[in-house]
């Protein structure tokens, strides 16, 4: 595969079905400790320690990387042979060291929070999944006049699924937002900090 395709492709940084052939996928979880007595010492030590997120301290995030091989065939047509794409995720989740110190709802409460954050990131992953499956099958079928043109029609649909893609993260977020705000342990969290007129700082990514 010429050097422009491949740049093009590979460089795909992703910060989580829609086609039957899936990409090659690796998942780890990883997870920063956080510590806290109470719900208002859970929340500051998840703020304090969580990733960042293009400038902004999330609660969880989602990275990933991708390779790929293949290479560019000439005949009568180009097209791309023995086409692979492959993502690496890695998702950073926060994990309570001192359990045993919560009181039961807040500690009820933070572990229903635990699922939600796992379930966010997870459906982020499946979006950018069901993306690089689109990507992938596209990529196995295309053939152009020649290789050059292939190489640019192949760079303009990476950069068309990447904003596809983009649009889709942050559509979801926005609906997220929503929601962690009905979240009982964000709104065990408000309620302690109105009492001492805090403001209280959503970040889902």
């Amino acid at each position: 595969m010429s050097p422009k395709i491949f740049s093009c492709l590979a460089a795909l940084l992703l910060a989580t079905a829609a086609a039957e052939a899936r990409p090659v996928q690796t998942t780890t979880y990883k997870y920063y400790p956080i510590k806290g007595t109470n719900v208002s010492q859970v929340y500051a030590s998840m703020i304090k320690r969580g990733p960042d997120v293009h400038g902004d301290s999330a609660y969880a995030a989602t990275a990933a990387t991708s390779s790929q091989s293949g290479k560019l065939v000439q005949g009568k047509t180009c097209r791309i042979e023995d086409y692979r794409f492959k993502i690496d995720f890695v998702v950073k989740l926060p994990r309570l060291s001192n359990e045993k110190a919560l009181n039961s709802e807040t500690l009820a409460n933070w572990r229903r929070f635990q699922q939600f954050l796992k379930a966010h990131e997870d459906h982020h992953r499946q979006i950018w999944l069901g993306c690089a499956a689109g990507l992938e099958a596209k990529v196995k079928t295309m053939t152009a006049p020649d290789c050059q043109t292939l190489d640019r029609r192949a760079t303009k649909l990476w950069k068309d699924m990447q904003a596809s893609c983009t649009r889709q993260h942050q559509a979801f977020d926005a609906a997220e937002q929503r929601r962690v705000l009905r979240h009982p342990f964000v709104r065990q969290v408000i309620r302690q900090m109105s009492k001492h007129n805090n403001a209280l700082t959503i970040s889902v990514d």
